[in-house]
């Protein structure tokens, strides 16, 4: 495993919903499996729904089981704040 660094989720889409998520989640996935350490970077997404909080917490969730240090940065506030009323901001963004 290497540790791949910084990745960019939002230069792959300024959009994290219903039809974007299910394309986006293989990439993660992948490196997320292949990373001993991973920041992902949510700068650049403008547009987030409950979809793009699924994606996070599954991201998480996997890193857990594949040994990964996962941390996501540049959190967008419409998505923190959607993180919070689902009482889920500490776990997005502790690390």
């Amino acid at each position: 495993m290497a540790d791949s660094g910084a990745f960019l989720l939002g230069e792959l889409s300024d959009t994290l919903d219903f039809v974007t998520v299910p394309q986006l989640w293989p990439v993660l996935a992948q490196r997320i499996r292949s990373s001993r350490e991973l920041r992902v970077s949510l700068a650049g997404v403008k547009q987030a729904n409950s979809a793009a909080l699924a994606l996070l917490l599954e991201g998480l969730e996997l890193a857990s089981r594949s040994g990964c240090r996962l941390r996501y940065v540049e959190l967008p506030e419409p998505l923190l704040e959607l993180a919070r009323v689902s009482n889920v901001e500490r776990i997005l963004t502790a690390g």
